[in-house]
């Protein structure tokens, strides 16, 4: 078939998936189109079908998912061809960037090689390569000589977020098809990607955008599509959907889109302080450092104490420690000196080394969710294992302590049922804050947990977690970007660069002037 440069590069008259044995289809005659030189971006609530359609639109889709309908690219119709003569159709004309980087990052390559290898895709010889992957790397944001030497797993959960994304761009593909690009990044980097993205479009690459940052859809986007249950219910210009001056009303998905996020910016009022500390430590962290050779250090000394009932933010760039400092204390990554107390008492550095009480002290909710989970069992399970094997509770009063626990953060029954595969990102990363909670720690460290969430369900999580936290007076440090969580969550904040604390105070102190990004609204 000819494609002419005037049709849409990536055009689905309907699309639709189907899981093995669900009630309901994933997609649902889904429709839509990307030119090149304009950007898509596709919205919705967790669970409503956007990595599916993602993977979809280029004739991909997970293990047990069936596809059906129609979607070309560059005039080829993928899904009319067998699946295996599918990648090479779409190889050089499409790249994906997968909401979970670490899918897509070759454990075992240094990232200088594993990029000028993509960049052989597009480039014959190795100086072409090399000068492809510098250019990719940094329009992503990251430098060359910082990561080339360096494996994914030394780097940030921000800096794999960016390595991926380069990894898309360096292949000079015509479209782009990005699932959460911004998701770990801080707001000065999330503000600089969207200009990014808006600039690969004015020099005519289409990009599909699945994402639930709405600044960012707002700054980049042309045309948005709303989903909700596998079916595109809203769509239109991005300033007549998403923009303050909507001239028509929209479909009630779109409407509670924009309320939630409205509602976690200025509506939600930060939760009543605790009561003061009881006259114990809780958890304290004394002079740690971190020494690696290679990948981001926490040179440090730290130290930083969590009371009972206290509420703290860590803060700072994506690759200053923070996720380090705080698999630290959950005893995930040893420390090169420092200690870690629970009630005065020394926990081991390792926490293979702790007893299931001490396991408990400490509970570490991570960034990246989908690997935390085990792939062949349900969810429910895994999250009742927490109370069965840490607290020693009976099988069915774990489990119905999970399930009551799922449901304040937004989960039925049903949805837990499933094996992880069939769960968006934001229902994943639920179900993990589900699973540390059942522990009943004396501090819950959580690492992006509203990173994959659409404004409802993180709303929802802000107003829920309070609550849950209370009744054993669990202390909380919360790693974040997302700066209307933070100051709803907690009371005092820390602010980190280069693995140094650098700074103690309230929100507003301790915020670097260049993390107070307006959200930029693109004229109509």
């Amino acid at each position: 078939m000819t494609h002419s440069h005037r049709d849409p590069l990536l055009d689905v008259p309907e699309l639709s998936a189907r899981a093995d044995g669900a009630d309901r289809p994933l997609l649902d005659h889904v429709a839509l189109s990307v030119r090149a030189g304009a950007v898509t971006a596709v919205v919705g609530p967790s669970g409503s079908g956007k990595t599916t359609l993602g993977l979809a639109v280029l004739g991909a889709s997970r293990a047990g998912v069936r596809l059906s309908g129609r979607a070309l690219l560059a005039g080829t119709d993928l899904l009319a061809l067998a699946p295996h003569r599918r990648p090479g159709a779409r190889a050089g004309l499409a790249a994906h960037l997968p909401q979970h980087p670490e899918t897509v990052l070759d454990p075992v390559r240094r990232c200088g090689g594993a990029l000028t290898g993509l960049a052989a895709l597009g480039h014959p010889d190795r100086v072409t390569r090399r000068r492809a992957a510098q250019d990719a790397l940094a329009a992503a944001g990251l430098d060359w000589e910082t990561v080339r030497r360096r494996f994914p797993h030394q780097l940030s959960g921000g800096q794999q977020q960016r390595l991926a994304l380069a990894s898309a761009l360096v292949t000079g593909a015509r479209l782009l098809v990005l699932d959460e690009p911004t998701s770990g990044l801080d707001p000065a980097l999330a503000t600089a990607l969207g200009r990014r993205l808006r600039a690969l479009a004015d020099e005519g690459t289409g990009i599909l955008l699945l994402s639930h940052d709405l600044p960012l859809v707002r700054a980049a986007a042309d045309h948005v599509v709303v989903l909700e249950y596998g079916r595109c219910v809203d769509h239109g210009p991005a300033p007549d959907v998403l923009g303050a001056a909507a001239r028509t009303p929209r479909h009630r998905a779109t409407r509670e889109l924009l309320a939630a996020e409205a509602g976690t910016g200025a509506g939600i009022r930060p939760a009543p302080a605790a009561p003061a500390p009881e006259p114990r430590a809780g958890i304290a962290a004394e002079g740690v450092v971190v020494r690696h050779r290679s990948g981001d250090p926490l040179p440090g000394p730290v130290s930083l104490a969590f009371p009972p009932g206290g509420r703290t933010a860590l803060l700072g760039p994506s690759g200053s420690g923070k996720t380090t400092f705080g698999r630290v204390l959950a005893g995930l990554t040893a420390p090169s000196a420092g200690t870690v107390r629970h009630d005065g008492r020394v926990l081991p550095r390792r926490v293979d080394r702790r007893p299931a009480a001490q396991r408990r002290a400490v509970q570490y909710v991570h960034q990246s969710s989908a690997a935390s989970f085990e792939h062949h069992r349900p969810v429910l399970p895994q999250l009742a294992d927490t109370a069965r094997l840490l607290r020693h509770r009976e099988p069915s009063a774990a489990t119905a302590e999970a399930l009551s626990a799922a449901a304040a953060l937004g989960l039925d029954e049903e949805l837990l049922r499933r094996t992880p595969a069939r769960l968006s990102g934001g229902q994943l990363q639920r179900c993990a804050l589900v699973r540390a909670l059942l522990a009943r720690p004396a501090l819950l460290v959580c690492d992006e947990v509203t990173s994959a969430l659409d404004t409802v369900s993180r709303r929802r999580v802000v107003e829920a977690l309070p609550e849950l936290l209370a009744p054993d007076r669990t202390a909380l440090l919360f790693i974040s970007h997302d700066l209307p969580a933070v100051r709803a969550l907690t009371d005092d904040a820390v602010l980190f660069e280069a693995g140094r604390c650098v700074r103690r105070g309230t929100v507003d102190e301790v915020l670097p002037a260049g993390w107070r990004p307006a959200p930029t609204v693109r004229d109509g």
